[in-house]
């Protein structure tokens, strides 16, 4: 009920014609959470960067790469570090938007939506975390999650 409940007020905010948008997620997906980040950054624009090379699968098959949100770090409302391996605090912060046209699976229509909105310059609030994850077959793999993007 709860889920139903928060899937209606992600949509609600999507379809606002507010004059500021906001984008929030409630809930992380299972994995241990690493570190989180609350900041006020400056959108940068959409930039394309390269595969690096570093797997089988790559360039065409691998997740590397392809076009990204930057946003520039100017300040920390809040930073927790609680695992070992969590990313310290940021400078920079890239959104995989897509690669080769086929737009990230994993990007929800809302914060697609917020992110259309978007100006070069613009200060915004963004916060993430950057979580451990795992599944049932043994694979791990870390993500770094968008939990707020706010005008």
């Amino acid at each position: 009920m709860r889920r139903a409940g928060m899937g209606m007020l992600a949509a609600l905010l999507a379809g606002c014609a507010c004059s500021s948008s906001a984008y929030v997620r409630v809930g992380l997906p299972p994995g241990e959470v690493l570190s989180r980040h609350a900041t006020v950054a400056r959108y940068e624009g959409v930039e394309e960067v390269p595969c690096r090379h570093r797997t089988a699968e790559c360039p065409d098959g691998c997740a590397h790469g392809g076009r990204h949100a930057v946003f520039r770090i100017e300040t920390y409302a809040a930073y927790e570090r609680p695992g070992e391996h969590g990313d310290e605090k940021q400078e920079r912060f890239l959104l995989r938007l897509g690669k080769n046209g086929v737009p990230d699976a994993q990007l929800s229509p809302a914060l697609l939506q917020v992110l259309a909105r978007l100006s070069p310059g613009q200060r915004v609030k963004l916060e993430w975390a950057h979580v451990y994850r795992s599944d049932a077959a043994g694979s791990r793999w870390p993500e770094r999650i968008v939990t707020r993007l706010a005008e």
